[in-house]
């Protein structure tokens, strides 16, 4: 019986400096997810749109009167 608890214990021991690792990576994960968040909104920002974006028309009406115009 002593063997399984010394097993246990240690068991414990390996399990929390996993899960310390774990939460150490995950926080750097999200802080640089946050990170490139910020920068790709201020890039977004600074860009602006070079170009106005029209709405499409739909031109098959016009298309279609002028091939019926025969």
């Amino acid at each position: 019986m002593n063997d399984f608890e010394e097993f246990a214990r240690q068991f414990r021991q390996r399990t929390a400096a996993r899960m310390l690792e774990f939460e150490k990576n995950l926080q750097k994960v999200q802080e640089d997810v946050e990170n490139n968040v910020a920068r790709s909104a201020a890039r977004k920002g600074e860009r602006g749109r070079r170009h106005p974006q029209h709405a499409r028309r739909h031109t098959d009406a016009r298309v279609k009167g002028v091939l019926r115009r025969d």
